[in-house]
């Protein structure tokens, strides 16, 4: 866009609630700085007028009170982050500086702002595509160093730069095709066997994109893990060496821990909620039974279990029971406690995997110490191998985490699959009516072609000041 999307001038509190040192008010829309000239005078005796990219000390001031000194931030029209005049008051964080500033801003012509709508007016204003803007509450909702990597490799515009590769292949083959629905009299060549190497090779991106959604909807949204084995095994001494926490109550009496608990970790950048849950036994006990139950139905709702076997105890009639009973497609880190006293850890090792390889493919052991808080490492290198294969690395390709994205993209694949089959049959009406439909999903993506309604609902999930 030329001009702004928006004729009013807005402003918010961009920094978190609460006393702090410096708090941030940004202000933008057309002739913003012209508020400037009323509430703010600057300490420089030799200014000469607001320019782009400047900095200014000063005093807010209301009429004839000095309200605040504070720093002062200005961005001309299509050079700031809404691509509209705008500038940023950095003044001292009381809350109630902040809102004499804001009641002051009100005052002068500013009403405030909606949520998300800077980067509401960025995205409008074409500064940044929908895919990025929506990068920006991944950013600020980050958890965890992975979680947050991969929102600034998507605000930088990876992911975008993927779609758009897709993107651009399907308009290359959807043009190519309707030259020859257009002008049947030219008596041009159909290739169908180009035009179906054409769609499959776009679709094999595509599929690769999508494979990576399980593994980024990890990153974003953190993982549930469940501790699980027969009473005594050592769960709870596991969950407080894992949480560097003596949350969980240890003792030899079997049946101690009778309902969950729970504590979050971070494991290589992965945010992990583990829960301590009751023992695996039978028993007349009715709280320990719900106990069980409890621990039963949680685990069938974890991204992972961790299984603990007493070392000591080697695998018993009780652990093959219970590791039976677990579903096939559940991924499993069987953890040996006790490592510390036992001598034949890898024919333990050995056993466990003679009886378990048959029927559970998404597994594996590892010895550790949780007394001796002995064993971290492997433990979370196994858990690694085992959640997604491999670590994140700085080289990496852009990791789909947006379930919007997913579905729409998911939609492309339907089409594309379609239109491979049309192609077959020669009927290419039909061919550039699925790839048009695919275009259309990826314009939903990038912004180009989004619903009012869409846009609403996106950025309404944005805090006041983004």
């Amino acid at each position: 866009m030329e001009k702004s999307y928006f004729e009013d001038i807005i402003c918010a509190k961009a920094t978190p609630s609460g006393a702090s040192a410096i708090a941030v008010i940004r202000v933008s829309g057309k002739n913003s700085w012209d508020i400037l000239s009323k509430i703010f005078k600057p300490l420089n005796k030799k200014f000469a007028g607001f320019k782009s990219h400047r900095a200014y000390y000063g005093n807010i001031v209301d009429k004839n009170d000095i309200i605040d000194s504070m720093l002062l931030l200005t961005f001309k029209e299509g050079n700031s982050f809404t691509g509209e005049e705008s500038f940023e008051l950095n003044c001292h964080g009381s809350e109630v500086i902040v809102s004499l500033i804001i009641k002051i801003l009100l005052k002068n012509g500013c009403r405030m702002a909606e949520p998300g709508e800077f980067s509401k007016r960025a995205f409008l204003n074409g500064k940044i595509k929908l895919s990025e803007a929506e990068a920006i509450m991944d950013i600020i909702h980050s958890s965890t160093k992975q979680s947050a990597l991969i929102a600034v490799r998507q605000l930088g515009g990876r992911l975008t730069k993927e779609i758009n590769i897709i993107k651009e292949d399907v308009a290359n083959l959807l043009a190519s095709i309707e030259v020859l629905i257009d002008y049947p009299e030219e008596d041009l060549a159909i290739d169908i066997e180009n035009y179906s190497k054409k769609i499959a090779l776009i679709n094999f991106n595509l599929e690769n994109l999508l494979k990576g959604y399980n593994r980024g909807k990890l990153y974003r949204e953190g993982i549930q893990a469940v501790l699980l084995g027969k009473t005594n095994a050592g769960k709870s001494t596991l969950f407080n060496f894992l949480l560097d926490d003596d949350k969980a109550i240890v003792s030899d009496i079997h049946g101690t821990t009778r309902d969950y608990i729970d504590g979050l970790i971070n494991i290589d950048g992965f945010g992990v909620r583990i829960y301590d849950t009751a023992g695996l036994r039978d028993t007349e006990d009715p709280i320990e039974k719900e106990g069980t139950r409890r621990s039963k139905e949680l685990s069938s709702t974890s991204d992972i279990i961790f299984y603990v076997i007493d070392g000591e105890c080697g695998l018993t009639e009780e652990d093959k029971n219970n590791l039976t009973e677990i579903e096939n497609n559940k991924k499993i880190l069987i953890i040996i406690n006790k490592t510390d006293i036992i001598n034949e850890k890898q024919t333990l090792i050995n056993q466990i995997d003679n009886f378990i390889k048959n029927t559970k493919k998404n597994y594996k052991t590892v010895g550790i110490s949780a007394l001796k808080e002995d064993g971290l490492d492997d433990f979370n290198n196994a858990f690694i191998s085992l959640l997604i294969g491999e670590k994140l690395t700085e080289k990496e390709d852009p990791i789909l985490t947006n379930e919007r994205h997913f579905l729409l993209l998911d939609g492309c694949r339907q089409n594309l699959i379609n239109a491979f089959e049309k192609t077959q049959t020669g009927l290419l009406d039909l061919v550039a009516f699925e790839l048009r439909e695919c275009l259309d999903k990826i314009g939903e993506i990038t912004g180009e072609i989004t619903p009012q309604d869409i846009l609403n609902r996106i950025f309404s999930s944005f805090c006041v000041g983004k």
